[in-house]
């Protein structure tokens, strides 16, 4: 079972459920170059991290079989590979997605709460409505959610996107028509973002940043 620590003892009894008396659940995933931290509040899923080894994809193709099987040494400090079941689900998805494979994420209980309605309705139109291989814009998915026009508050949401992959904001480009570059992410995640989207197979080598 994942470990837990109590809260300060002084703090007054709650009527909410045992979960909620407890800081946060953490556990570790990773597979091939991409390493995950699946932070848990209670129940539900308050944020994933995620991170990169690019240097991992220098390597002759012959080292990259092992790219399905979790990798010990990412996030030293935490308990190696996934403690709850949908830890061991996204473990699965992420092994067979750093594989080449396409991947419809596990239906997480997200912690939806404090959220506005155009976040959720972002958030949601992105997740089910740009699947594997395909990609949108800022104002493609302002559209998508009901909102055209709404593109620069999009582009605010992807910026603080809590769940990477499983709500895929690397999907959102910037442009528009023959102007669409990756952009976001921040110039060090540029790489990332690209190599997610090559992997994908939505993107060729010939997009801009």
């Amino acid at each position: 079972m994942p470990q837990r620590r109590p809260t300060n003892p002084r703090r007054p009894a709650l009527d909410f459920p045992d979960t909620a008396l407890f800081d946060e659940v953490r556990e570790r995933l990773a597979a091939g170059p991409l390493s995950l931290i699946l932070h848990w509040r209670g129940n539900s899923l308050r944020e994933i991290t995620m991170s990169w080894d690019g240097a991992a994809l220098a390597s002759p193709p012959a080292a990259r079989d092992g790219w399905s099987n979790p990798r010990p040494d990412a996030w030293p400090g935490l308990p190696a590979g996934p403690v709850t079941e949908h830890g061991r689900a996204v473990q699965t998805a992420l092994a067979d997605y750093v594989a080449g494979k396409p991947v419809r994420w596990p239906d997480l209980p997200l912690l939806l709460d404090g959220l506005t309605p155009f976040t959720r309705d972002v958030l949601t139109a992105l997740r089910d409505k740009v699947p594997h291989g395909q990609f949108t814009t800022y104002a493609g998915l302002a559209a998508l959610a009901g909102r055209p026009g709404a593109a620069r508050g999009v582009g605010q949401i992807m910026a603080r996107n809590p769940w990477p992959l499983v709500i895929p904001c690397h999907r959102v480009l910037g442009g528009s028509g023959r102007n669409i570059r990756l952009h976001g992410f921040g110039a060090s995640g540029l790489p990332m973002k690209r190599w997610l989207l090559l992997l994908e197979g939505a993107i060729d080598e010939t997009m801009k940043d």
